[in-house]
């Protein structure tokens, strides 16, 4: 009885990760291409705030958190913001049939040999960074989260505010 009580304890920890700030060192890099070929740059998209998810399709509370991410980005689209996610070693064909199979439409950055992730020290799935609009990693959260909650929005729309002093 006191293992299910933890288990279900711990499960709701997981499914509400806090925000944390980022205690890093500068930004580390992402780079690489795309399920469709194209180079990424992490770099190349300043002036904009990143919400940058390390995920794969068999970690269980990365699949249940990725539709949240795909309704974060929805619910600010046409500002200067993006969600993007960065699987963690797995074969393009793949994450493109989970992807299909799930109706999941949010850009993927391919690390197959997890040097992206070993830079950003990702220690476990998932793993995700919030970046400002000046490049600056401002937030990390380890574990699942509801990314269109009160919270997570108000956190966006803080960076959002600050994006054009960001750019200058």
């Amino acid at each position: 009885m006191a293992a299910a009580a933890f288990a279900v304890a711990a499960t709701t920890a997981i499914a509400d990760a806090d925000l944390k700030p980022w205690k890093g060192q500068g930004t580390p890099k992402v780079t690489g291409s795309d399920l469709q070929g194209k180079p990424f740059d992490l770099e190349r998209r300043r002036g904009k705030v990143m919400v940058l998810n390390f995920w794969a399709t068999w970690c269980e509370p990365c699949r249940d958190e990725l539709p949240s991410l795909e309704r974060l980005q929805k619910a600010r689209a046409g500002k200067p913001f993006e969600v993007v996610t960065v699987n963690f070693g797995e074969q393009p064909e793949r994450i493109r049939t989970f992807l299909e199979r799930e109706f999941v439409e949010l850009p993927v950055v391919l690390d197959r040999d997890k040097e992206v992730a070993g830079r950003w020290k990702v220690g476990g799935l998932p793993m995700t960074f919030i970046v400002d609009a000046g490049g600056r990693v401002r937030y990390q959260v380890f574990g699942e989260r509801k990314w269109d909650d009160a919270q997570s929005l108000a956190v966006i729309d803080k960076l959002l505010a600050e994006a054009p002093r960001a750019r200058r």
